[in-house]
């Protein structure tokens, strides 16, 4: 009998078999086995050439998914620049804990080694004979070959790889497929990335940092032309006296050779990216922007000065601001998401938008226009300063049209939400910190507990509220009252954000400056010390955030599509206050709003505690029914130890 491809006999009935693709989480390739019903081989084998063909098709169309050369070095030079990133930081914090440097060194060409292997060979590599030669040219010892293979049998036991939402994120935003074959290969490629991060050991414990150098040289280069041209500047050409007596007839005119003048030096450029370091500290200085308001001002100069191609004032005109709004509609959303995306040449970025879906590409809307409010703060500085532009006209009609109203850009919480969010356990009583969310007869006294409250009754911003001290907490004359005011860790939104609201008796009631003053006895500035994270950078308000999302999903099941957020807590409050009868300048104040006119802003003075107490007493009552319970800080708050975030776990 003639043997047919790919079919086999089991029990007198024909099978067709074969090994098509491997799934990332396999070890092996699984086979796919499908019963042919049938006990004739004529039978058997027509029907196993169409499911051959078919599935050359599949292996075929699995080949042509593959990930292509600059879909490859992209990945490769996201996983390295943002390894690179955090082994640095990593090295700067074990340094300041005591940690040596040469085991340091070590831990990281072990680990460095292992995903190497592993990446190369799979889960079950092993360092062989091969290895040998490279591994100890790179700077470990015969020693070192067992523990390599036992750090890659715990990178297997402990499944430390990278998240494979995180891979699916890094293929979307290089325009590769995902399918299994390209999470696999994508899962590989960061291994290697990450390897070669690790491996580069001269850069965090020797100090040999290439573009340190490169600086130097840059700046002794700079400081050279600049003595130079000083040197020309000193330098005065004396004109010779005219002889007034005329020649003889006899005597022969020489004709002095003409004088050599050096040549006039052109204007030196004017750097936009200095003058808008400028603004920005001015404007710190001055309190008028917050953190987060600086980093953007500085991102979107450092675009527009990459979309121009050199440094310098004499290169602005309206024609390249036009070209500035068009890049802005053709870059990747998720550029600057990546700090690394900031060295990325904007053909690589543009060519990766291309592969894209439409509604992954482009600034749209606001954030379109808070891309040029913010140029255009910088283009003003620049004029305010005395520099003249080519022919600047504006951003008027380079602004988008927003879609609707300012009001409705944020819809208030219905009554409904907000008795489902007190109902909460959070309010009601939990199984513990690792459960808040699962009922219980535990109720924590911590951001999460108190901020939606406050939001609710003072009618404060998110991060006015996350960034409070406990000397924020006053009483005076009788009223509690928050105190809202410029910190060293926390700005305001603008000067009108300075403020105080008084407490309502139900906050009172809740218990709330007994909480503060567990705090203030622990010793601690900040109200809610649990919220700090480990960088400056990260504001109070985006760490509280991780917690209340868990609620608002909870209770509110499509918050987005309804425009709802923790905003809307001061969307209903104000709305409430409204409707109660509050006049517009009381609401303005508790608000934080400036006035709409000379009268309400200059000549009218700020409300005072007790007609806005009154005012806030107007509000409808949501927490009656929750009940007084005795202050149970989080542990970590009371052993006065840090996020478990904001310290880096020690590498494998």
């Amino acid at each position: 009998m003639r043997t047919v491809q790919h079919v086999f006999r089991r029990g007198g009935v024909y099978w067709w078999r074969r090994r098509i693709a491997k799934i990332s989480s396999e070890r092996f390739r699984q086979p796919i086995a499908v019963s042919l019903k049938t006990r004739e081989l004529a039978t058997a084998r027509r029907l196993a050439a169409h499911l051959t063909l078919a599935s050359e098709q599949i292996i075929g169309q699995e080949a042509s998914n593959m990930l292509s050369k600059q879909q490859v070095k992209s990945l490769l030079t996201v996983a390295v620049s943002d390894h690179l990133h955090k082994l640095s930081r990593i090295a700067a914090m074990e340094l300041a804990d005591g940690f040596s440097a040469a085991d340091g060194r070590r831990l990281d060409l072990l680990t460095g080694w292992a995903l190497r292997l592993k990446a190369a060979r799979g889960e079950d590599a092993t360092v062989s004979a091969s290895d040998h030669e490279a591994i100890l040219a790179g700077g470990l010892t015969e020693e070192d070959f067992p523990d390599i293979d036992k750090t890659i049998v715990s990178l297997r036991r402990e499944r430390m790889t990278t998240p494979r939402a995180k891979i699916l994120e890094m293929l979307a935003d290089c325009g590769a497929s995902q399918t299994s074959g390209d999470i696999a290969q994508a899962q590989a490629l960061v291994d290697r990335g990450q390897a070669a991060a690790l491996m580069a050991v001269d850069r965090r414990w020797s100090g040999q940092y290439d573009e340190d150098d490169q600086l130097v040289k840059q700046i002794l280069a700079r400081e050279a032309q600049d003595h130079t041209r000083h040197q020309v500047e000193d330098v005065q050409v004396v004109a010779k006296p005219a002889d007034v007596t005329p020649p003889q007839a006899s005597e022969q005119i020489t004709v002095p050779p003409p004088a050599v003048v050096p040549e006039p030096i052109a204007g030196e450029s004017v750097s936009i990216l200095a003058l808008t370091e400028r603004l920005i500290s001015e404007k710190a200085q001055l309190k008028e922007w917050r953190k987060k308001t600086q980093d953007q001002v500085r991102a979107g100069a450092q675009l527009f000065v990459k979309m121009l191609g050199a440094d310098d004032v004499a290169l602005i005109s309206q024609a390249r601001i036009a070209d500035y709004r068009t890049l802005l509609l053709n870059l990747p959303k998720t550029y600057g998401k990546n700090p690394k995306d900031f060295d990325r040449p904007l053909e690589e970025l543009l060519d990766r938008a291309r592969t894209l879906p439409p509604e992954k590409v482009g600034r749209q809307g606001s954030t379109l226009n808070r891309y040029l409010t913010q140029l255009k703060s910088v283009i003003e500085y620049i004029e305010g300063n005395g520099i003249g532009l080519n022919d600047y006209k504006g951003m008027q009609r380079l602004r988008a049209r927003t879609e609707m109203r300012a009001r409705d850009e944020r819809v208030p919480f219905s009554a409904a939400d907000v008795r489902g969010f007190f109902a909460q356990p959070p309010w009601t009583g939990c199984r513990g910190e690792r459960s808040r969310l699962e009922p219980g007869s535990v109720i924590i006294h911590d951001a999460l507990y108190w901020v939606p409250l406050l939001a609710k009754a003072t009618l404060a911003r998110r991060e006015e509220l996350c960034g409070l001290d406990v000397e924020d907490i006053v009483n005076t004359g009788g009223i509690p009252f928050v105190s809202l005011r410029f910190s060293d860790h926390r700005l305001l939104k603008n000067q009108q954000s300075v403020r105080r609201i008084p407490l309502t008796k139900e906050m009172i009631r809740l218990g709330l400056l007994e909480y503060r003053d567990a705090i203030k006895a622990l010793g601690y500035q900040l109200l809610f010390p649990e919220l700090e994270a480990a960088s400056d950078k990260t504001p109070f308000g985006d760490v509280f955030h991780g917690n209340w999302i868990k609620v608002q999903t909870a209770v509110v099941k499509d918050a987005d599509v309804q425009r709802k957020s923790f905003h809307s807590f001061r969307k209903m409050s104000a709305a409430e206050l409204k409707d109660a009868g509050v006049v517009s300048e009381l609401r303005a104040d508790i608000l934080g709003h400036g006035g709409h006119n000379i009268t309400e802003e200059r000549y009218a003075s700020a409300a005072k505690l007790q007609q806005m107490l009154r005012a806030l007493n107007k509000l409808p009552d949501y927490t009656s029914k929750l009940e007084k319970a005795p202050i149970r800080l989080l542990r970590n708050v009371l052993e006065h130890k840090p996020r478990p975030s904001a310290r880096p776990r020690r590498r494998q």
